[in-house]
C-alpha cells in the first residue's frame, strides 16, 4: 500500500451569506483542496480555508513541495510522514503557512486511511460520542440590522438547531447589551446563545460589557481580545460569569499549551487548518482533557465533525457554511446536533462539479 501522488486545486468559491468583515468584500473565499492518492486506487481529501484567493498560489506550492516525502510511502505511516515534512520545512519555522500546508495533508492522509479501512473518520479513531451539539455560526452578522437578525435566528432554529452565535463591534456596549438582549427575547430561554467579538475589542470595554451580559445566560463570549494577550484573557475569564472561548488563531501546540495552563480560556477553539491539520488537533484536546476543559472547533465542519466525535472533552461544532460551496452534502442536523456520517474517510467527500467550477485560473 504506497501513496502514489500529492495533489493540489486552488479554489475561489462564493460566500454562502455575506459577513460584514473585511476579508469578505469580494464576496468570494479562497481555499485549497489536497488529494493525497494510493496505489489502491483511492484518494484521500483535505481542505484548507485561506479566507481570500490572494496567496493560495504560494500554498498550493508549500504543499506540492512535500510530494517526494509522500510518494512511495505508506499512507498508514501518517505519524513519520508528519514529522518529515516539519523538519524538511524547519528552516521556515512551524507555524503559519508550513503548519497550514502540513496539516491539510495530514487531513486527506487520516481520509484515506479511513476510506482503505472502510470506516468513517470517528470510527476509525475511536467514538466518543454518537452526535455532536452544533451551533449555527452564520446569519447573525454585526453589520445587519436587530430585524434582520430576528429573522435569521427564527430561520436557524427552522432548520433543526438549538444554539446560535452572534457577532458584536467594539465602541457601543449599550447597542451590543441591547441587542442581546433582544435576541434572547426572541428565542427564548432554552435556545443557547453565544457571542463572538472578533479579537476587535480592548480589555477594558471585555470586562464592561461582560458584566453587563451575565444575566443573559450566553454560552460563551469568545475571541474578544487580538491573538496571543493571553495574560489579559486569563483576567477576563477569572471576573466573568460567562465563559470565555479563544484559540482560533493559534497555530502551535506550545502556545496551545500556554493557555490551557493559565486557564486563560474555558472552552479551547483549536482552527484545523491552522493547527496543523487532525495530529495536532487531536493533541491539543488531549492536552485540554488534562484539566477538564472543553473544545470546541472552528469552521470547515464537514472535516471537524468526525474529529470532535472522537475526543471525549468535545463541546460544540460551529457549523459555518464557508465551506459548503464545494462539498456534496451539508452537515445534516437534527434536534440541534451533528449526525455522524458513516461513508468512509471524513464522510463529506469534495464535489467534482465544484472544484470544475471554482477552480482558480
Amino acid at each position: 500500500m504506497k501513496i502514489t501522488a500529492l495533489r493540489t486545486i486552488p479554489l475561489s468559491f462564493p460566500i454562502v451569506c455575506p459577513l460584514g468583515t473585511s476579508y469578505s468584500a469580494t464576496g468570494y473565499m479562497g481555499g485549497l483542496a489536497v488529494f493525497v492518492d494510493s496505489d489502491q486506487g483511492v484518494s484521500g481529501e483535505g481542505v484548507l480555508i485561506a479566507l481570500n484567493d490572494k496567496r493560495l498560489r504560494i500554498q498550493a506550492d508549500m504543499v506540492e513541495s512535500f510530494a517526494p516525502l509522500l510518494i512511495g510511502r505508506d499512507p498508514a505511516h501518517s505519524e513519520e510522514i508528519a514529522l518529515r515534512c516539519f523538519d524538511d520545512a524547519s528552516n521556515f519555522g512551524v507555524s503559519g503557512l508550513v503548519n497550514m500546508a502540513i496539516g491539510a495533508i495530514d487531513s486527506a492522509l487520516l481520509d484515506l486511511r479511513a476510506k482503505l479501512v472502510n470506516l468513517p473518520v470517528h470510527r476509525l479513531l475511536g467514538a466518543a460520542q454518537s452526535r455532536v451539539p452544533a451551533y449555527y455560526s452564520s446569519g447573525l452578522w454585526r453589520n445587519l440590522p436587530l430585524d434582520e437578525l430576528l429573522r435569521n435566528a427564527d430561520n436557524i432554529i427552522a432548520h433543526g438547531y438549538r444554539a446560535m452565535k452572534m457577532r458584536a463591534s467594539p465602541g457601543n456596549v449599550g447597542v451590543v447589551v441591547e441587542r442581546v438582549r433582544r435576541m434572547r427575547e426572541a428565542i427564548g430561554p432554552d435556545v443557547k446563545l453565544l457571542l463572538d467579538l472578533g479579537s476587535r475589542f480592548e480589555f477594558a470595554e471585555t470586562l464592561h460589557l461582560g458584566r453587563r451580559l451575565d444575566e443573559y445566560e450566553l454560552e460563551w463570549i469568545e475571541e474578544p481580545l487580538s491573538d496571543n494577550r493571553h495574560a489579559e484573557e486569563a483576567q477576563i475569564a477569572r471576573e466573568l460569569a460567562t465563559p470565555l472561548a479563544s484559540g482560533e488563531g493559534v497555530f502551535s501546540l506550545d502556545e496551545f499549551g500556554v493557555m490551557i495552563d493559565t486557564r486563560c480560556v474555558d472552552v479551547l477553539m483549536p482552527d484545523l487548518c491552522r493547527v496543523g491539520g487532525p495530529r495536532q488537533f487531536l493533541r491539543v484536546a488531549r492536552m485540554a482533557e488534562r484539566v477538564n476543559m472543553p473544545v470546541s472547533g472552528h469552521v470547515l465542519p464537514e472535516h471537524t465533525l468526525g474529529l470532535m466525535a472522537s475526543i471525549p472533552n468535545g463541546s460544540w461544532l460551529e457549523v459555518m457554511p464557508w465551506s459548503s460551496p464545494i462539498f456534496a452534502d451539508e452537515i445534516r442536523i437534527e434536534d440541534g446536533c451533528a449526525i455522524l456520517p458513516e461513508k468512509p474517510g471524513f464522510g463529506y467527500a469534495l464535489d467534482p462539479a465544484a472544484l470544475k467550477k471554482y477552480a482558480l485560473r
